[in-house]
């Protein structure tokens, strides 16, 4: 990834948690800006600082993923219509994303991971997932998959599809929100 494209990354990242921190006390937009503001402020100023490396060490791949779930949450906030994941897909993907980890990790003797690195099944997947949001009525998956495709055929960030597209702190954040919805 560009230097300036984990720049980036990294203000949208700070400046979420900030973001989170501050709706505590604060209006949601006050809080919003307040919180993009000081994601952006630390971002420019400490990125070269070892906490700041260690974040991006220990969450690259950054990919796509991560930034438009932000920004989705963020505009579903601020008053966009926002369609919400619904309970059973987010299930599907824990356990199909936790397979397909323990594939990657050869735990399981198939390499799907393998996949992401070739144009053909990339392009296949990207149409998979575009028809599926055509028949959920959601923009989110398809928007996040050519986007990723995009990325991945510029060069940006890892060589492959799936590092763009998926992230393996989305699975705790997935059982977050599935636990989160059962009260």
């Amino acid at each position: 990834m560009s230097a300036l494209a984990s720049t980036v990354w990294l203000a949208l990242l700070l400046g979420w948690m900030a973001w989170g921190a501050l709706s505590l006390g604060l209006e949601m937009p006050v809080s919003l800006v307040l919180g993009l503001a000081l994601g952006v402020v630390c971002a420019a100023l400490f990125r070269d600082t070892l906490v700041l490396r260690g974040l991006i060490a220990v969450l690259a791949p950054v990919g796509i993923v991560m930034p438009l779930l932000i920004l989705r949450q963020m505009a579903g906030h601020l008053g966009a219509p926002v369609q919400p994941f619904g309970g059973v897909q987010i299930g599907l993907f824990v356990l199909f994303y936790a397979t397909f980890l323990a594939a990657a990790a050869g735990a399981i003797p198939v390499d799907l991971y393998r996949l992401g690195f070739a144009p053909w099944p990339v392009a296949i997947m990207v149409l998979a997932l575009c028809a599926l949001g055509l028949v959920q009525g959601s923009l989110f998956v398809p928007v996040l998959a050519v986007a990723a495709q995009a990325i991945w055929v510029i060069g940006w960030g890892s060589s492959n599809w799936f590092d763009q597209v998926l992230h393996p702190m989305l699975i705790p954040a997935a059982i977050i929100v599935l636990v989160l919805r059962l009260f």
